[in-house]
């Protein structure tokens, strides 16, 4: 087979152009300090890359779910510990007016104090956390007691839910109606039984004043349940944190492995890439030089 001018020349092009393609590759990767720039440089590489970083990205949403939920928590949990302060003073009032000692205007004080609580009563309960209520249940636009023009209760007992993981969810929300504005008479919410128990106050009504004890009771009882289950719920958050964070930290290290370039390895192959193609350049013009001589005589 005869080896001609073109041929030689062409194979220096070819030969040229894939060093060109080596050192190429190598400046991106130092550049960039990742082994993997475009998905030719590795197939599968990439693809375990994007899943990689799909994982993170997802347990990243799933974290921040955690911390806005564990917000939400600790925010119905302050607010809970309030109504529980307000219950353990109603109760002492209630003491106090049981004494037989109390004049009318030492009960009609303790009535007027009674009803100051009742008024925070419906501040608690029309409690936000940032713009929405906390009481509400589903209707977090409104807060759920309304006393104007008449007393009402227009929140519901709808839970809400949020994504902590893949399948793994958690309810935010505390649906505390019966404890702030239940309807039966015979077991009202806080907002009726404080007026309820400031007019035994003010009547001297010894026997509906020892029935309010037992109502307030269970009224700090529902309180104190419901606390006891947003304590497990912050539990539980911290729980999932951790895993996802230890998840986190596997998997940034497995795309770490499977993406970044050793610098220093890199560094040394580009140094060799380009001796290699300052020789192929050095070989090309020993090649072409003749070729031109050639041509022209």
């Amino acid at each position: 087979m005869r080896i001609t001018n073109a041929m030689m020349v062409n194979n220096l092009k070819y030969t040229l152009g894939q060093n060109m393609n080596r050192l190429d590759k190598l400046q991106n990767q130092l550049a960039t300090g990742h082994r993997i720039n475009r998905p030719s440089d590795d197939p599968t590489g990439i693809v375990n890359t994007l899943r990689y970083k799909s994982t993170i990205t997802e347990s990243e949403k799933y974290l921040q779910n955690i911390s806005g939920a564990r917000n939400f928590l600790n925010s119905t949990d302050s607010a809970l510990g309030n109504v529980t302060e307000i219950i353990h003073r109603a109760d002492e009032l209630i003491v106090q007016g049981l004494t037989d000692s109390n004049s009318q205007q030492s009960r009609e004080a303790l009535a007027a104090e009674m009803r100051q609580l009742r008024e925070q009563i419906v501040v608690i309960a029309n409690t936000t956390f940032g713009s929405k209520h906390i009481f509400g249940g589903t209707n977090i636009t409104q807060g759920p007691l309304q006393t104007d023009p008449t007393a009402a209760w227009i929140g519901n007992d709808q839970t809400m839910e949020l994504e902590i993981g893949v399948g793994a969810t958690i309810a935010t929300n505390s649906t505390m109606e019966e404890v702030f504005f239940n309807g039966d008479p015979d077991n009202p919410g806080l907002y009726q039984l404080l007026e309820n128990i400031a007019t035994h106050l003010e009547n001297g009504d010894t026997a509906g004043l020892n029935n309010d004890l037992t109502l307030i009771q269970g009224k700090l009882d529902a309180v104190s349940e419901e606390r006891a289950i947003i304590g497990a719920k912050v539990n539980r958050l911290d729980l999932q944190e951790n895993r996802l964070e230890n998840s986190t930290i596997n998997y940034e290290e497995l795309l770490s492995i499977n993406q970044d370039a050793d610098i220093a390895q890199v560094i040394l192959n580009l140094k060799m890439q380009e001796n290699v193609y300052r020789a192929s350049l050095s070989a090309g013009a020993r090649i072409i030089q003749p070729s031109l001589v050639d041509f022209l005589s």
